[in-house]
């Protein structure tokens, strides 16, 4: 039987990347999309010089005052319209969240194969079509996160800082990797992130004027403030935090919503694997192959459960430690010796966690935090890896 080459079959798999995305953008474009409607009012707000933030508004908008400005041209046009350039961006962001994760593993002068651009986004379709489902602006975080991290190694410092800073007001788990930019000692970059992040917070002053700022600047600070105690039981909520409420609430009912056991269990979990995963990437090289990278793809692990509030879409960050564990057990696999059973079992079982089909099984598998504990899974098979090939070169 005749095989196809390695060029041949990559272009293959972008064709089949680009006809998934084909048919996420009809879905996306004419459904209705709850996230993108609170981006989308919040523009409209802007444009008619309203509060961006009222109190007594159920979904509130959670972004700085400066997104809300960022999404007032796309509320000037009609909502489909806006919902497919939304679409548009978020597709983007998906590719390059691909070719990022590559350049962070492998490195620029490797081409992803067939294999390393197909099946992550297969392993992890759920997280995106998630996203794209509701209009969410995971993608984009992601995407900027990555690419971050590859400029900051390049000395590419003040783009670097513009998108780390970026990311880390549009969603709290950005922090992790900030944190990995410390371990690795790219201060220059945390410097012009620190620089970008006060620019971006002022930079409204433009449009709401002084006092305007400080009313919504002020009016967001309470916003986020108000969700403390919010969803904590929620079934999408995938986070540390909520998966202990919800196990509380077997015990105590729904006084688990506003339960600081929750809170302080949940955290200190998080802070305890955060530490844990960040004392690895210190004792790791992070320049080199692959090996010496996943102690990063730990803090993608850790990512999507590390705010109180973590929804089921945060987890389309598994795509990187899911290509880093795809590459080792199948593409970079030496072929005389056989894949560790500590590293696939772990990772087929983190896998399989993520497919709970049928509405009875799906909420089953949501109220016991499946896809925690399917990361979890994951960063135990990416340490077991880790650990595997460092006892192979010793």
């Amino acid at each position: 039987m005749k095989t196809i080459d390695a060029a041949r079959a990559r272009q293959l798999a972008w064709l089949a990347i680009g006809v998934y995305l084909v048919g996420l953008g009809i879905s996306a474009t004419f459904r209705a999309q709850g996230d993108f409607n609170v981006y989308y009012r919040a523009g409209h707000r802007v444009l008619h010089h309203l509060a961006i933030y009222p109190p007594d508004e159920s979904d509130r908008f959670l972004y700085a005052p400066i997104f809300a400005i960022a999404f007032a041209p796309l509320a000037a046009l009609p909502r489909h319209l806006a919902q497919f350039i939304f679409f548009a961006v978020n597709a983007f962001s998906l590719i390059e969240l691909i070719l990022g994760a590559g350049v962070i593993l492998f490195g620029r002068e490797r081409q992803l194969p067939a294999e390393l651009i197909v099946v992550p986004v297969l392993l992890s379709f759920r997280f995106i079509d998630n996203n794209f489902d509701h209009g969410q602006i995971n993608l984009p975080t992601l995407a900027l996160i990555v690419w971050a991290i590859i400029y900051a190694g390049e000395s590419r410092n003040a783009w670097a800082g513009m998108m780390i800073a970026s990311a880390i007001l549009i969603k709290p788990f950005a922090l992790l990797a900030a944190l990995h930019l410390a371990i690795r000692k790219h201060f220059v970059t945390l410097g012009w992130a620190i620089i970008a992040g006060i620019a971006l917070l002022i930079l409204p002053i433009v449009v709401f004027g002084p006092h305007g700022l400080v009313d919504q600047t002020s009016a967001y600070v309470i916003a986020i403030a108000s969700m403390t105690n919010r969803y904590r039981t929620m079934l999408t909520n995938q986070s540390a935090v909520s998966a202990v409420a919800r196990l509380l609430s077997l015990r105590i009912g729904a006084e688990a919503d506003t339960s600081t056991i929750a809170t302080i269990v949940g955290m200190g979990l998080e802070i305890i694997l955060v530490a844990a995963v960040s004392l690895w990437d210190w004792m790791s090289d992070g320049r080199g192959n692959l090996t010496r990278r996943l102690a990063l793809c730990g803090l993608f692990c850790l990512m999507p459960s590390f705010a109180p509030i973590s929804w089921k879409s945060y987890y389309a960050a598994m795509l990187v430690p899911y290509m880093a564990l795809t590459a080792a057990l199948g593409t970079d696999r030496n072929a005389a010796r056989s894949a560790p059973a500590a590293v696939w079992a772990p990772f087929g079982l983190s896998v399989v966690l993520n497919l709970a089909t049928g509405n009875y099984l799906n909420r089953v598998a949501l109220f016991y935090s499946a896809h925690f504990v399917s990361s979890l899974l994951a960063l135990a098979a990416i340490f077991a890896l880790w650990l595997t090939t460092e006892e192979t070169r010793a």
